[in-house]
């Protein structure tokens, strides 16, 4: 089933890259858990001006999640190197715990708040949160929080490095609260073509 969901989201991926012109992947990796992330602008759904996102996750318990973002989000200068962005986050899934499996489907809102470092290799601090309540989780879940806290800096043109902390929780109608990424220190590479 992963490598059926990870095969649709890089054919949806491919046929995008045509079609918009500033898109990136990003690769997160920690000893426990993987994360694919395809962006590109909102122009895709016809309405320009946003960062669209679909990504996949998987941890070493046999878990997944889909996930599709819209972020808007004001672009740092020098004189604003603040930044903050609100969007929406649409988790599909399946947890597969200890004697169980649940299926999640949830719809989660968010922001982000960046920290832009001027200079020759442009830095940021960020930290980004969505957060699913009940009324809009669905299935087996009955919540979902998803926090993430890092650094990046752009090594070459088009290339940004990054590490940072990830605390994906899903909260589980029947049983205890599912920790898909509980604090994992992750590393990762962002590719803009």
């Amino acid at each position: 089933m992963k490598s059926f969901l990870l095969t649709c989201i890089s054919l949806f991926a491919i046929t995008s890259m045509a079609q918009a012109r500033a898109n990136d992947f990003e690769v997160a990796l920690s000893t426990e858990t993987a994360q694919f992330t395809f962006r590109s602008d909102s122009s895709l759904i016809g309405w320009g001006g946003a960062d669209l996102g679909v990504g996949f996750f998987f941890n070493d318990d046999n878990s997944w999640l889909v996930d599709g973002s819209l972020m808007q989000m004001r672009q740092a200068s020098e004189d604003a190197p603040l930044t903050f962005g609100v969007g929406v986050k649409a988790y599909a899934g399946a947890i597969d715990g200890n004697n169980y499996n649940d299926n999640v489907v949830a719809l989660a809102i968010g922001g982000e708040v960046r920290y832009t470092i001027p200079g020759t290799m442009p830095m940021a601090v960020y930290g980004r949160g969505f957060y699913a309540p009940a009324i809009t989780s669905f299935a087996d879940a009955d919540s979902v929080t998803d926090l993430t806290v890092g650094f990046q800096i752009e090594a070459m043109p088009q290339t940004i490095g990054f590490i940072g902390i990830r605390h994906l929780e899903v909260g589980l109608e029947d049983h205890n609260d599912y920790n898909a990424d509980d604090d994992n220190i992750h590393i990762g590479v962002r590719l803009t073509f």
